[in-house]
């Protein structure tokens, strides 16, 4: 797994991943929120909830293979398993999984926490956990879930600007921030790097950008150009509680077998900004029809419309916190020219979700909100800062320090 360098230090930061399609609604939770890029503190007793479904009730046993990586995720070189994870195992198992029930579509739901007893990180930086399915001879891997223990040993505070260095109160936000590393000692400039993610998106996110300049042991960033960001729109929502009775924005249900179908109301490209509150993307698994969320709720085709004029030389994809920062054929959108609208379904678990359109040139692996959402500066946005060092004698990435801040 690498980074795809986009124009001016923009890439694709690898996250949660789904690499078979009968696994499901694969959620990283921590506190009981989805999380989709968990950090947690080292040697805390924080921990990360992994949940997934498999699309059957032929009860598999999963397990799960853990990696340290470097910053960029490809693996660390020359650290051992003894020596990034208190664990005498390779393979740590799941437990069993809950069939559902009362449910049209049978699954069985699979969660573990992590770190465990089985498995406690002694280092900081990034976990790889690949889980395979064990039904057959050759164990295939069927989902990636990243994750990241932080060491917080450097202090990060910043602020959001909507006058930046193209434009003032109009399309786009611009980070300022200063990270001060009193606790470390080397060569700062060149030790430090930085991953900066607008609402835990992927595609666009800001990596390994230069810092301006450096006071003592503070580095800084004030107009860097590689901290700006397209400032979009609120999020778009739905609720998909009930399979009886249409939630907001569900146009219709019907049924056609095998599955549930929900046409959620026709979506316009806006050309304003929308005043709204917003989750940036997340999604809640419930339901009103039966009890547990987990194992009661039942999966839904779930039919996207966008209208408008095609967009030339790009890509539609729904995206969302739920979608894995995906911008893949899963989540694509395509153009039916009678109908002058994008259409995409996605099998999707029934509960509340947040959602944009993004579109992708055939030049850029990043997405954009120009074209279907539109870029107001009021957006509220919250970027989350990651700090890796590799200092003097480090032989790995080390995560020293994680903050949020919202526009």
């Amino acid at each position: 797994m690498f980074f795809i360098f986009c124009g001016a230090l923009q890439a694709m930061v690898p996250q949660n991943n789904v690499l078979r399609d009968d696994i499901r609604t694969l959620r990283t939770e921590i506190g009981g929120e989805l999380s989709p890029m968990p950090v947690l503190q080292l040697h805390s007793r924080e921990q990360v909830v992994v949940s997934f479904d498999q699309l059957s009730h032929e009860g598999r046993r999963f397990f799960y293979r853990i990696q340290h990586c470097n910053f960029d995720w490809q693996p660390a070189e020359g650290i051992f398993l003894n020596e990034f994870m208190e664990s005498n195992q390779d393979e740590v198992w799941i437990d069993k999984g809950i069939e559902s029930q009362n449910t049209t579509t049978l699954y069985t739901h699979y969660r573990f926490h992590f770190p465990s007893a089985e498995a406690k990180p002694l280092l900081s930086g990034n976990y790889l956990l690949t889980i395979y399915d064990d039904s057959s001879e050759n164990p295939e891997a069927v989902a990636e879930v990243r994750l990241r223990m932080v060491e917080p040993l450097v202090s990060i505070t910043g602020r959001v600007l909507t006058n930046t260095d193209i434009d003032w109160n109009a399309a786009h936000q611009q980070l300022e921030m200063e990270v001060k590393a009193e606790r470390l000692a080397g060569d700062l400039r060149s030790g430090i790097r930085t991953i900066v993610l607008q609402n835990g998106r992927s595609d666009n996110a800001a990596v390994a950008i230069p810092p301006t300049a450096q006071m003592g042991n503070s580095l800084l960033w004030k107009h860097a150009q590689g901290l700006i960001f397209e400032a979009g729109n609120e999020y778009r929502r739905f609720e998909l509680l009930s399979v009886r009775t249409p939630g907001l924005r569900v146009q219709q249900l019907q049924w056609f077998p095998p599955y549930y179908h929900a046409t959620l109301a026709e979506d316009d490209m806006r050309r304003s900004y929308l005043v709204q509150g917003d989750r940036n993307g997340t999604a809640v698994i419930r339901n009103t029809d039966n009890g547990d969320a987990d194992t009661e709720s039942d999966y839904v085709l779930t039919h996207f419309t966008l209208e408008g004029e095609e967009i030339p030389n790009a890509s539609v994809f729904v995206n969302g916190q739920w979608s894995y920062g995906n911008l893949t054929p899963s989540y694509q959108l395509h153009y039916h020219e009678e109908r002058q609208a994008y259409e995409g379904v996605v099998l999707l678990k029934q509960g509340y979700y947040n959602y944009i359109y993004l579109t992708r040139s055939q030049k850029t692996q990043n997405g954009s909100t120009a074209a279907t959402e539109g870029n107001f500066y009021q957006t509220t946005n919250d970027y989350t800062i990651l700090v890796y060092a590799r200092l003097a004698a480090d032989r790995y990435d080390r995560l020293v320090g994680v903050a949020t801040l919202r526009s």
